[in-house]
């Protein structure tokens, strides 16, 4: 009987047990671009993972040479061939090796694995693998390009509490919108036609009375861009308009779209009978307000008896002055207009290769006119101080008297002396005469 039970348990040993035990399994991925443009680099990343530790590995990375040049690789001595272990008792779960690759030319070719083996680490069995290659496809950069997408379209657009006019289609380039007086600034929302395209000009804007252009551009994945318009008219129920040198401008009643002017002090002025946000300087005694183009763009203007000019500061360091016409001409020097942060000026220079130049005006921080000395590499200005001028004119003056007095002094010497010669002269003539 026991024979018979240890024959039995030899026939399950051999024929039964192996089918309960099943061998560990795990996979070798292979991933990267699916196509890269000839004469670039593209990165291949192998993988062999699986659910139970690995013990043990080895494989070999295959690839076609006319397609592709290895230039770097984080398996064994740089190459391709790959056998690695794990330190660990549990093995590991993944393992992963990079390879760059130059492509050559273009085709498709396949990545792909050979000679693979992985072990358990619980007891070293060999496990079961399943393997996956990478087909690459290599084309010129003419055909990248020509695969963009052209889609440059918006599949929707909106202000925030408004209504566009027209209703929006991707077709439609320019909208208007209506907000209330009141209003100081509004949200644009949009969405591109494709995932791929880009969008710039949305988010929160600031608005001022009267029309505000915002401009949407959509760039598509080719580069191609398209603008949409969108013009938001903040509602004014009595617009100021004027008009300045040819341009039709809208005096601006809310103080907080003024531009500042920090050393000016706030004041209201009534303008056709608004109160109408201002700046005044009693160093300059000018009244700034401000005026609004039609594109939203706002700048100060002077205010005097209805009549409007453009207000320009020059600012240096902690100085800013109003440029103001010489009284005089200054002696020495010669006159002509200049540019200074894009603002035209009288200067005078010595020469038009000098780097300083002289500049009038009024100091806006305390109301002092005179004469200013601006540096052109630097773009610093300073009082002009014409002391030393004066003390060396001084001198050049008593230096003058004093040559002029040695001369005088010289000339009379040299007559006495030529009277002195002279008599003698005489003398030795009646002498010899006598004889």
């Amino acid at each position: 009987m026991r024979i018979l039970k240890y024959i039995s348990f030899m026939i399950i040993s051999i024929f039964i047990l192996p089918l309960w035990v099943q061998a560990a399994s795990g996979k070798i991925a292979i991933t990267s671009s699916s196509s890269a443009v000839v004469g670039n680099k593209i990165t291949v990343k192998l993988t062999i993972s699986s659910s139970v530790g690995i013990g043990g590995w080895q494989m070999n990375l295959k690839y076609d040479k006319a397609y592709l040049q290895l230039t770097s690789s984080t398996a064994e001595e740089g190459g391709t061939g790959i056998a690695g272990y794990s330190t660990s008792d549990n093995g590991v779960k993944s393992k992963s090796y990079t390879f760059t690759f130059r492509t050559l030319k273009t085709g498709s070719t396949n990545v792909t694995v050979t000679g693979y083996e992985a072990y358990a680490a619980s007891d070293m069995s060999e496990m079961s693998l399943s393997v996956t290659s990478k087909n690459i496809k290599i084309i010129t950069q003419e055909e990248l390009e020509a695969s963009y997408s052209k889609n440059n379209d918006l599949s929707s657009l909106e202000v925030e509490g408004a209504i566009l006019d027209p209703a929006f289609s991707k077709d439609i380039l320019e909208y208007s919108v209506l907000v209330q007086e009141d209003t100081k600034e509004v949200v644009i929302n949009a969405k591109a036609s494709d995932s791929k395209a880009s969008i710039t000009g949305t988010g929160k804007f600031n608005v001022t009375s009267g029309t505000n252009d915002f401009d949407i551009v959509v760039r598509a994945e080719n580069g191609s861009e398209k603008t949409y318009k969108v013009i938001v008219e903040v509602k004014d129920a009595n617009p100021i308009n004027v008009e300045v040198n040819k341009e039709e401008l809208t005096v601006v009643k809310l103080r907080e779209n003024l531009p500042n002017a920090p050393l000016y002090e706030e004041k209201t002025i009534n303008i056709d009978g608004f109160d109408i946000p201002a700046y005044y300087s009693e160093f300059t005694k000018l009244t700034l307000v401000g005026l609004k183009d039609k594109l939203g763009n706002i700048n100060l203007y002077i205010y005097n008896d209805n009549k409007y000019t453009l207000y320009e500061e020059i600012g240096f360091n902690k100085i800013t002055i109003y440029p103001l016409d010489p009284p005089s001409s200054l002696d020495g020097y010669q006159k002509n207009n200049i540019t200074i942060n894009n603002i035209k000026v009288n200067a005078y220079y010595f020469n038009k290769d000098s780097k300083f130049l002289i500049l009038y005006g009024i100091n806006v921080a305390n109301g002092e006119k005179g004469f200013y000395l601006y540096d052109k590499d630097n773009q610093a200005i300073t009082k002009y101080n014409d002391e030393y001028i004066k003390v060396l004119t001084a001198k050049n003056e008593l230096y003058s008297y004093i040559i002029l007095g040695f001369s005088s002094i010289l000339i009379i010497l040299i007559i006495i002396i030529i009277i002195i010669c002279f008599k003698k002269g005489n003398k030795k003539n009646k002498k010899k005469k006598k004889k």
